[in-house]
């Protein structure tokens, strides 16, 4: 059996993608044990710098998609105007589209996404798209192509409630909740824990933050009020979580203001993360997967927005208390933190139990 994966963000810097691809790779060898398991590489989008162009070529494939009379050939030449031209090999017996945070309205991926995993379908192979979080307009182009392709195919799941919600509003009645791959991850070894701690020279107690999809390099005011928070309410040492390109740019921001910050960057894998995060107080920040990693340590977190309503529905997927924080209104963050310190134990246990049962329900992405 040949497995292929569309969108392996595995080579992608963020801790978070590295551990997502890593427990998506292993339930579908648990499950296939397949002879061939490869990725399919995406080429960068075309017209970066000419973005009527790109849009020009984004909608001829949105329009392909909604034509129910469309060929394949048209599609296929459509999708090559976006930089992905079908190989001569061997066709895969199972697609796998590695949704992740890319189904959202200003994801320029979105339609080449939808345009791959529809093409492959209808060139006899079997197509899932799994791992995911969709965020958008119900009644929207985009929910309406994502509607009549995600119908199409064979197996369709969601990582949290709010997109599965917004399936059932779109159509896709057959979708299924079945929790992020990152769930899957094995806890930190002690000598994980050991090794990190001593190449960082970590305190004995310290608190963890990381930035957000929702804030950008230039949101270095908001981000230094809430490290300043942070500080204050913990009056511990913070430790910065920083792999994606707008964490080490805050970071570097966050140094700058005080340089007794600690910063862990993608010098470091996941599992370095995972067992910085497991000894921790408590984590800060909007980042979906290190907050995954937070829960399955059983360390509290007071969770902050991103750019689609991921945080919102890991946050229900876990039964957690503490809603996440608006960027722009930083009012309840003090209360929030203290609430998080204060409940420590009992907030903890809650994440490791709960997450726990979610990381036993990862196997179903390989259907």
């Amino acid at each position: 059996m040949r497995i292929s994966i569309l969108n392996d963000t595995s080579k992608n810097s963020n801790w978070g993608c590295a551990a997502t691809v890593h427990g998506l790779r292993q339930s579908l060898a648990d499950v296939f044990n397949p002879s061939v398991m490869d990725s399919i590489e995406l080429q960068p989008l075309p017209y970066k710098k000419i973005k009527l162009l790109r849009n020009r070529s984004v909608s001829a494939v949105a329009r392909c998609l909604a034509d129910p009379q469309h060929t394949t050939g048209q599609l296929a030449t459509q999708l090559e105007k976006l930089n992905f031209k079908n190989t001569d090999g061997p066709l895969p017996d199972l697609l796998v589209l590695n949704g992740e945070g890319g189904i959202h309205s200003k994801s320029g991926h979105l339609m080449r996404f939808l345009g791959v995993a529809k093409l492959f379908k209808e060139l006899g192979a079997r197509v899932s798209a799994v791992n995911q979080s969709v965020d958008l307009g119900v009644n929207s182009r985009e929910a309406k192509i994502l509607g009549i392709v995600y119908r199409s195919l064979d197996f369709v799941s969601v990582r949290e409630p709010i997109s599965l919600r917004l399936l059932q509003q779109i159509g896709v009645h057959d979708a299924v909740l079945v929790p992020d791959a990152a769930f899957s991850v094995t806890l930190a070894t002690q000598d994980e824990k050991n090794d990190v701690a001593s190449r960082l020279e970590l305190p004995e107690r310290y608190v963890c933050l990381t930035g957000s999809s929702d804030i950008t390099k230039r949101s270095g005011n908001i981000f230094l009020k809430l490290y300043e928070c942070l500080k204050q309410v913990s009056g511990l040492p913070v430790v910065m979580m920083a792999s994606t390109k707008t964490d080490r740019a805050l970071a570097k921001i966050l140094r700058a203001h005080d340089p007794s910050v600690m910063v862990m960057t993608d010098d470091y894998d996941y599992r370095s993360a995972l067992a910085v995060i497991s000894g921790a107080d408590l984590l800060v920040g909007g980042r979906f997967h290190p907050t995954i990693f937070a829960a399955r340590e059983g360390t509290p977190v007071v969770p902050f927005k991103g750019n689609t309503h991921k945080m919102e529905g890991l946050m229900e997927l876990l039964s957690y208390p503490i809603d996440p924080i608006d960027w722009h209104d930083l009012a309840d963050c003090e209360t929030q933190i203290k609430y998080a310190l204060n409940d420590h134990q009992a907030l903890g246990q809650l994440l490791a139990v709960n997450s726990e049962q979610r990381a036993d329900e990862v196997i179903r992405l390989a259907v």
